[in-house]
């Protein structure tokens, strides 16, 4: 494909922008990052070396593309069709034939490209960067606040119950857990490996229930197999993953699972497959949003104003995507329709007015 001389301007015009503006505004956020986080390093003794910050900071810019890559391309479009309007460009070159869409081609093609670069990195790089991320700031937060203690539960096959401090992931075991096999024998253990067959437990108690009523230490294993222990593969999965750590194809397996009355942690996995199935084409909306504007020819065209409606409406039509998440898992609305409409109701207005740009204003 050969392009045209004002084809190659357009992409070499906007691409400056984009990459300019990433560089820039992730650069900042970096240091302010940095900053307030190496505030807290003196009076705790820790040290950061240069390897980590730059993994840190690479899966960071990893889990941020979903929001970066579109505020970019908004930038970067309002810029450059900006100029090109209020410079009397677009005039020339519908004076030479071109219509507003074929001139603006170029720009939602590059949209597309990032539309696939990130279900690319939904896919396979956000998947390992969300667990690293998660296990540096787990490693990060215990060394600030080691007594900082939280209780979670699983249900057994059986009805037991297994309360546990988290799940770590480094040694892909439950850890600081008791296991309630019956409200008589108790088991207090550090460590509980469940994805051995038998589940492997280290450092263990057993609690029995003496028949004055008191609950006493009858023995100690330093590592004991609990044959009776059987977990089931979907509550399991559900506690050691998060459902937004999954990549898609992932995802997608699991929800032709599921049940037409879902529990909360199903309703979770629907949400964050509907969630990483659309969150690519807010890049779509941030071509398409602010074209009817900056295409304009009036006496009172301001990039400013344009800048700040948009941005402003991009911004706050992500937050509430983010916010409606936590409705959705609670199952106070269906994650069909608290993300999916939106994004077809703004994809359909959108694409409406591209097609309307050549029509008399």
């Amino acid at each position: 494909m050969v392009l045209k001389i004002w084809q190659r301007y357009f992409f070499l015009e906007f691409l400056k922008v984009f990459f300019l503006f990433l560089l820039c505004f992730y650069g900042l956020y970096i240091l302010i990052d940095y900053a307030s986080h190496t505030s807290a390093l003196p009076h705790h003794q820790l040290q950061i070396h240069g390897h980590h910050f730059l993994r840190y900071y690479f899966y960071l810019f990893s889990s941020r593309i979903e929001i970066l890559f579109p505020i970019a391309l908004m930038v970067a479009l309002i810029k450059t069709v900006g100029r090109l309007n209020s410079d009397r460009e677009l005039v020339a070159f519908m004076a030479s034939g071109q219509s507003l869409q074929q001139l603006m081609r170029p720009f939602i093609f590059i949209a597309f490209v990032c539309m696939i670069f990130i279900y690319l990195n939904e896919q396979f790089l956000l998947p390992t960067a969300l667990k690293k991320l998660r296990h540096i700031e787990s490693a990060h937060r215990q060394r600030l606040q080691p007594n900082h203690l939280t209780a979670q539960h699983l249900i057994l096959e059986d009805g037991s119950l297994l309360l546990y401090q988290n799940f770590d992931k480094t040694k892909q075991a439950f850890f600081d857990l008791y296991w309630v096999k019956t409200i008589d024998h108790i088991y207090k253990m550090k460590y509980l490996d469940p994805l051995s067959s038998p589940p492997v437990g280290q450092y263990v108690d057993l609690l029995v229930r003496q028949n004055n009523g008191e609950i006493l230490q009858q023995a100690y294993y330093d590592k004991l197999s609990f044959f009776e222990m059987k977990f089931s593969p979907k509550v399991l999965q559900s506690a050691i993953v998060e459902p937004n750590v999954l990549p898609i194809c992932e995802l997608a397996k699991k929800i032709w699972q599921l049940r037409e009355e879902m529990n909360e942690k199903e309703s979770k996995l629907l949400t964050a497959f509907y969630w990483k199935l659309t969150i690519p084409w807010l890049c779509l909306l941030a071509v398409l949003m602010p074209l009817w504007s900056v295409t304009r020819f009036n006496r009172n065209f301001s990039l400013f104003f344009i800048y700040i409606y948009q941005l402003f409406f991009l911004l706050a039509f992500y937050l509430y995507l983010d916010a409606i998440q936590v409705v959705a898992n609670r199952q106070l609305l269906a994650p069909f329709w608290a993300i999916l409409v939106p994004y077809l109701f703004l994809v359909s207005l959108s694409s409406w007015r591209y097609f309307k740009l050549d029509a008399p204003a």
